[in-house]
């Protein structure tokens, strides 16, 4: 018999992070960077990956990444852009909305590209970054 031990959850962070730049210029950049980064993970990525025990970094990602300029992007980093999220731009402000909790790769290039990072969870705040009203019925943290 095995016995299966772990910890899982189906709970969505449903996350927003949204990075303001002083440019559009800059927000253009970003928001460029971050669709060639999910392009990038989509062809890497199949559905089998999970069962790799490889956590090297093949050789084309990585000189993918030195094309970019993104130095300081490992594995994982571009790993979870494969994952469901999506980013829109308007003007000078950039959003990406996504239910993982790693967001390590993308604040890694809202910072590269010179952004002020906002990030908060739809649960608690409104697009508005403007608590909800119905919040407190749902947060696991309040000081009830």
């Amino acid at each position: 018999m095995r016995i299966w031990n772990g910890y899982g959850s189906e709970h969505s962070m449903d996350l927003v992070l949204i990075g303001r730049f002083q440019t559009v210029t800059g927000a253009k950049a970003a928001e460029e960077r971050l669709e060639a980064l999910q392009a990038l993970a989509e062809a890497a990525w199949s559905d089998d990956d999970w069962r790799s025990s490889d956590e090297r970094m093949p050789p084309e990602l990585g000189e993918a990444l030195r094309e970019m300029k993104l130095y300081d992007m490992g594995r994982y980093d571009v790993d979870n852009y494969a994952f469901d999220h999506s980013v829109t731009r308007e003007g000078e402000t950039v959003r990406i909305w996504t239910d993982e909790s790693d967001v390590q790769g993308f604040l890694k290039v809202l910072l590269h590209y010179g952004a002020k990072v906002e990030v908060f969870s739809r649960h608690e705040w409104d697009e508005d970054a403007i608590t909800r009203s119905d919040a407190s019925n749902r947060s696991d943290g309040g000081s009830d």
